[in-house]
Order: C-alpha cells, then sequence, then structure tokens
C-alpha cells in the first residue's frame, strides 16, 4: 500500500509547500497527498501554489475558505473589471478597492482577508475562468478508511451531509458548507466513534485549553489530537493540523497509515533568517 499524507493551510508560503510535497514524494514517489485546503492568502504565492497543487496527479486538493473567498472575489471582478491587465491598471484597481470607505464587496472581503497577491497574480494571468471553475468544484469531504477529512472540523453530522450529496454529484448545501469550511463553534464536539476527524482552519495556538485531550502542552504550534468532553456523545477523535504557517513559519505533514507528523520550518518567516531560503526539518509528532 501507498503512503497518504496530508497537510492544510499553507497561505501562500511557497517554501514550506515545496517542503512538504519534496518529502512526501521522497517517502513514497506512488504516495496520494491530501492538502486539506488554504493554499492562498496572506503569503505572496497562494496563486502560484493553488495552480501547482491543481495540477499534480498526486494531490487530492479539499476546499476551504480562503478558496472561497477566492472564488466570490474572482466572480465578482470578472463582472466588475473593464481595465486592461497590465501591472499599474491592476495594481491601481485593486488598492482603490482596498482602501474604499465602504462597502461589502467579495473582493473587498478577499483583499481584508491578505488576497492581495492571489487576486494580482489571478488577474496578471489573464483572469482565467477555467481556473476559478476548478476551485469552486473542489471537493469538501473526503474519507478513507476510518478518517474523515475536511477544512474546519465542525460537527459529523454536516460532515455526512455533504459527503452523501458529493458521493451523489451534488452540490452540498450552503450551511453544511459554512460548517465544514468555516465555523469554529464545535470544535469541541467529539467524532463518530471509532473515526477520526482530520482538518486545519484554526491555528491550534488559537484553541481554548478546554478542547485538547491530555497532552497539553502541544498547543504551542504543534498538530494536535484531543477527544470529546465527557459528557459529549461524540467520542471519536479530532486532530488539528494547522500551525499557523505563515506566523509560526511551522507546516507538518501527517502520514495517515503511521500517524506520525513529520514538522518543517522556514527561518525568514519568523524573523531568525530573513535571507534563508533553507528549510529545517523539525520534530516528529506520532499520533
Amino acid at each position: 500500500m501507498h503512503d497518504i499524507f496530508y497537510f492544510t493551510d499553507v497561505h501562500g508560503c511557497y517554501n514550506l509547500y515545496k517542503a512538504a510535497i519534496d518529502y512526501c514524494m521522497e517517502q513514497d514517489p506512488e504516495c496520494t497527498i491530501i492538502f486539506g485546503g488554504d493554499a492562498c492568502d496572506r503569503g505572496k504565492d497562494g496563486y502560484k501554489i493553488m495552480k501547482e497543487l491543481l495540477n499534480n496527479p498526486q494531490v487530492l486538493y479539499l476546499y476551504g475558505n480562503h478558496e472561497d473567498i477566492f472564488v466570490h472575489a474572482a466572480w465578482e471582478i470578472k463582472k466588475d473589471y473593464t481595465g486592461s491587465l497590465d501591472e499599474q491598471s491592476i495594481v491601481n484597481y485593486l488598492y482603490d478597492i482596498q482602501i474604499a470607505d465602504e462597502g461589502h464587496s467579495p473582493i473587498r472581503l478577499c483583499l481584508y482577508n491578505g488576497g492581495y497577491y492571489t487576486l494580482h497574480d489571478w488577474m496578471i494571468d489573464g483572469m482565467p475562468d477555467d481556473f476559478v471553475q476548478h476551485i469552486m468544484e473542489l471537493p469538501v469531504t473526503l474519507s478513507y478508511e476510518n478518517l474523515d477529512f475536511c477544512h474546519a472540523g465542525g460537527r459529523y453530522k454536516e460532515f455526512m451531509n455533504a459527503y452523501a450529496a458529493e458521493y451523489n454529484d451534488e452540490w452540498v448545501d450552503k450551511d453544511d458548507l459554512m460548517m465544514l469550511i468555516w465555523d469554529r463553534n464545535y470544535l469541541a464536539q467529539g467524532w463518530k466513534e471509532g473515526r477520526t476527524c482530520i482538518f486545519g482552519h484554526t491555528p491550534t495556538p488559537y484553541l481554548a485549553a478546554k478542547y485538547y485531550g491530555k497532552d497539553k502542552s502541544l498547543a504551542n504550534a504543534h498538530p494536535c489530537a484531543y477527544f470529546a468532553t465527557l459528557d459529549d456523545k461524540w467520542t471519536g477523535r479530532k486532530i488539528d493540523m494547522d500551525t499557523g504557517a505563515i506566523a509560526s513559519g511551522k507546516l507538518y505533514v501527517l502520514n495517515c497509515l503511521t500517524m506520525k507528523a513529520q514538522g518543517f520550518r522556514d527561518p525568514s518567516i519568523v524573523g531568525d533568517d530573513f535571507s534563508s531560503t533553507k528549510i529545517e526539518k523539525i520534530e516528529c509528532i506520532q499520533f
């Protein structure tokens, strides 16, 4: 059996993304790689990463909330923008929207959430419709044996609703979609007994201590496994793999067969060495 790897929330950090992909291929050239969403925004290389993920036949790319933000902003730009696609025209257009005093357009939401480089690079690339369509059609859910994957965790009920819809080639219900790519209200709720939900979206340092299992020491930018509280009927486990790469400089890759997560660190992100392009391999965590 070939390895199955998972990582998530690279947010435009290309060096970390490339280190993760290279690591997976070195471990098993015929592996499957699951990316949990939020390839874009905040960092500078989100559009580049999204394109590479879409074009890599070994990657299963899941829909995240920042992919959702991008899709809505891109379609709005397609309707709104009438200028040329040269550098200065695009910069002026995005800048004018960013400094506007009022309005809550999808474009402003994307810019507010760090999407400037994502939108800029997509526009410079000719604003391709097919790219936006491919992102919009990414799956929201994925299951393998006793493992369930989605972007934001959430609740098992909405996961199964979405999974059933996608299995039948139907669009996921809006409320179920919002639960699985945006919501953080049910992180403390467990999962179906005997199953594990693997997700990202919420950087582990931001999780309240009560959400964790016995080992609260994993709260400082490490992947975190935790269980439901004693009064929760959902007794399955959850694993949060979002270590806030754009701020912590750390990204972890989970081998879904061995349940070991290998860490990587980019010193340039945390200011240790702004000129460095060398990625450090850090600790390996066993779940």
